[in-house]
Parts: C-alpha cells; sequence; structure tokens
C-alpha cells in the first residue's frame, strides 16, 4: 500500500469516527430528552391525580377565589385555588398554586387528615411540578340556592364542581420546537359541596340548583 492510500484510507476512517461520534452525541441527547419528558409528565399525572382528590373531597370552606356573593357574569377562573377538604378524618386547608414567574405548580395540605400520622401545624406537599405553562386554568361551576323564609330571601352559592386543565411544557417554558402536553379533568365534582347544596335546596322555600 502507498502512502498516500495509507493517508486516504486515515482519512476516510477519521471522517467515520466523526460520524459516529456525532450519532452517538444526538441519540444520547433524544434519550436524554425522552427521560426527562416521561418524568416531567409522571409529576404531572401526580398533581392531577391530587388535585382531583383534592377537589372531590372539598368543603363549602374556601379561601381562593372567594365564592361569590351574587351571580357572576363569566365563569370564575384562577390559577390557585384555597379550600378545606375533608381527607383522613381531618379538614386540612389545600393549597395549589401556580407561580406564573417560575412556572411552579405546588399542591400543598396543611393539618389532620393530610396523612395519617399528620398534626395540626403540619405541611405535607403532596404535588411540585416544574415547567407548568402559564396556561394552567381552573374552572369553577358556581350554583346558587335561594331561600325565602317569612318574605326573607336569602341566597347562597356553591362551587359544585371544577374543571382542571394543567400545561405542561417541557424541556423549558418557551424552549424551541417543544410541544405542550395538556392534563385536563373536564369535570371534578366537589362531594361534600354538592351534598351542602343538594340538602340547601331541599328547604322549605328553596329554589335554584345544584
Amino acid at each position: 500500500m502507498s502512502l498516500v492510500e495509507v493517508l486516504i484510507s486515515s482519512l476516510l476512517l477519521t471522517i467515520v469516527i466523526v460520524s459516529v461520534d456525532a450519532s452517538v452525541t444526538v441519540i444520547q441527547a433524544r434519550q436524554v430528552q425522552v427521560t426527562d419528558r416521561t418524568q416531567a409528565l409522571d409529576y404531572m399525572q401526580g398533581a392531577q391525580q391530587a388535585i382531583t382528590r383534592d377537589l372531590h373531597a372539598a368543603t363549602t370552606t374556601w379561601t381562593a377565589p372567594a365564592v361569590p356573593s351574587s351571580p357572576p357574569g363569566t365563569p370564575i377562573t384562577a390559577t390557585s385555588l384555597a379550600f378545606s377538604a375533608k381527607l383522613g378524618g381531618g379538614t386540612p386547608a389545600i393549597s395549589i398554586a401556580l407561580n406564573t414567574s417560575t412556572h411552579i405548580l405546588t399542591v400543598t395540605c396543611t393539618g389532620v387528615g393530610c396523612t395519617p400520622t399528620a398534626g395540626a401545624g403540619s405541611v405535607i406537599t403532596q404535588a411540585r411540578v416544574q415547567n407548568v405553562d402559564s396556561s394552567t386554568v381552573f374552572t369553577l361551576t358556581t350554583k346558587e340556592v335561594s331561600t325565602t323564609v317569612h318574605n326573607v330571601t336569602t341566597n347562597t352559592f356553591y362551587f359544585t364542581s371544577a374543571a382542571s386543565t394543567l400545561v405542561l411544557d417541557t424541556p423549558k417554558v418557551g424552549a424551541a420546537k417543544v410541544t405542550q402536553t395538556t392534563l385536563s379533568d373536564p369535570t371534578i365534582v366537589t362531594n361534600n359541596v354538592e351534598y351542602a347544596c343538594q340538602y340547601a335546596l331541599s328547604q322549605i322555600g328553596a329554589s335554584g340548583a345544584c
């Protein structure tokens, strides 16, 4: 083999090695993306499950958004919810909050009932998810029951159901060429509130819908 042939062979071998190395790098990068996305979806599904469970157990005690005192003109939406729930034999406070600056969604439970060993001051993080898009929203259904006793009418409002729409954006919010993933539960019935609404509606002189 001549010197020219040896040089040509060495050059071709170098090209092959560089090409293989570049391919391996691309494959590894794709694997990391898939792993990160799978993990992020797992976290989001866990958050959705916690939110659904907590809303099912919600009571009529709401801090945010406040229960209206008159019929709302538009559907009530929020990126943060705060209410009490009947969980584990207690009525702990639930906080579901999306920080639209850091794009972190956090679900916390405070008080007795969060876990079998939780005390009054216990704060349990049920879910914490990064890269949650600011289009994530909760939409609350408001129902009104009017009761008239001795010509005095009392209007009581309830959040009887909620729709949860969680939007995940990976690997970071606003990243180019990233497809958003949406997890939604369009009808989460707040069982205890629904019962309270139905009970109020069963009273003499009551009208409305639950």
